[in-house]
């Protein structure tokens, strides 16, 4: 349940700020490339996270391809709502 929690407000993150990774001013405000980095990298950062809870659960289980298309299918579901909060209000 921690995890689900974290990656919908990981998730959302890009899209709160005009600011490049929160931090970073922008003249012109974010382009695509922007939301597309700060989303791999917020990725990157929930599967550090996820990674290191489980190791110390116990055994790391070998994951393929399709866990890692499943997660970033639902880290892109869980960002609609600071997308819709963005562009579409």
């Amino acid at each position: 349940m921690f995890i689900l929690a974290l990656a919908l407000s990981l998730a959302n993150l890009p899209f709160v700020t005009n600011r490049a990774f929160g931090i970073v001013p922008l003249r012109q405000g974010k382009r695509f490339w922007v939301y597309i980095t700060e989303s791999a990298l917020t990725y990157a950062v929930l599967a550090v996270i996820a990674y290191s809870l489980e190791a110390r659960l116990g055994v790391v289980f070998v994951q393929n391809w399709q866990f890692y298309a499943i997660t970033v299918s639902l880290l892109t579901v869980f960002s609609f709502p600071g997308f819709v909060w963005r562009f579409l209000l």
